[in-house]
Order: C-alpha cells, then structure tokens, then sequence
C-alpha cells in the first residue's frame, strides 16, 4: 500500500485532512495514526513525513508516542489493517465494562444512634451525588493523604493548669479579679 493510499484512507475516516497544519489534538493522533501504519509497511521516516508536511524527527516523535491516541484511534487504525489486509499486527483496544453503581445503603445507617452516624450518612449523601471519577480522584487526593496524616502525627500534649500569680492588692475592676 502506497503513502498516498494510507493518507486517503485516513481522510476518509477523520472527515479531514491530516496533512494541515494544526496542533489540535485530532489532527496529532490521525497523523500518530499515519506515522504507525506507515512505519510497520517499513516506509522511512523522511518518507512518511515528506507525506504529510512534517519532518522526519516529528515523524519519530509521533511513531514512538502512538500509545497516547484515543480508543477511537486505535479503532480506526485497526479498520484500516483489516479493510486491506496489512501485514500489520492488531492494536489492543480497551472495551467498555458496564460500571458497577456505588449503593449508599450498603454503608449508611438506617437509623443513626449516635453524631458519628449522622456525619457519615451526610457524607454518604453527598458523595453519592458525585461521577465514579470525581470519588476516585477524592480517594486519590484528599481521603488517603489526610489517613495518612492522622496516622502519623503524635497526639497533643496537655497543657498542665497552673494556678496564676497571687495578687497583693485588691483590684478595682471585677473582671480583672
């Protein structure tokens, strides 16, 4: 297959021209599309990127960095392989899993006996109302540093109460005394 072919059928699959002049993150992954699929039908670098109006380092830039596409890309770039039989090797892509939905009941009191409870089952609440991500980047960056934190730090000291100084003269001022 031809450079030109393999530009063409990229085209025809991101609706757009790969080859412009753009730093858009679409026209970066079609042309890491590109450089992928021309490199493994052992085009060169210079060729490759003669090809689309890039130089040759960005054409390794972009070969080596095909791990960083979107699924969607990865898709495309597999159509291609299999629409004209390449001798090219399958990407992996990742396939949706049906998230499983967080269920507060599991956690929450039914009928709170005691203040800690009731915290809980605010917090509960409240987190429930969030996106699966928000609460792993919650857990992330917020909930396990402060455990660690509280485990780590050494409890106050108590401050021993001291009888304050005897006054020899009675004050006038009731609050001073």
């Amino acid at each position: 297959m031809k450079l030109k072919d393999i530009k063409q059928e990229l085209n025809k699959y991101y609706k757009f021209d790969i080859a412009e002049r753009n730093r858009q993150r679409e026209y970066a992954y079609a042309r890491k599309v590109f450089c992928r699929l021309a490199r493994e039908l052992g085009y060169t670098f210079q060729a490759l990127g003669d090809e689309i109006g890039i130089k040759h380092d960005a054409a390794i830039y972009h070969y080596n960095d095909f791990k960083s596409v979107d699924e969607r890309d990865k898709i495309i770039f597999n159509l291609i392989i299999k629409d004209n039989r390449l001798p090219i090797k399958l990407c992996s892509v990742k396939r949706k899993r049906a998230k499983a939905k967080f269920n507060p009941d599991t956690i929450k009191t039914k009928n709170p006996s005691t203040y800690k409870e009731a915290l809980l089952n605010d917090i509960i609440d409240t987190i429930n109302t969030w996106e699966e991500e928000s609460i792993n980047n919650f857990i992330h960056t917020r909930l396990t540093p402060y455990s660690k934190l509280i485990k780590s730090t050494k409890p106050q000291k108590k401050i021993k109460e001291v009888k304050g100084a005897k006054l020899n003269r009675p004050v006038k001022n009731p609050a001073l005394c």
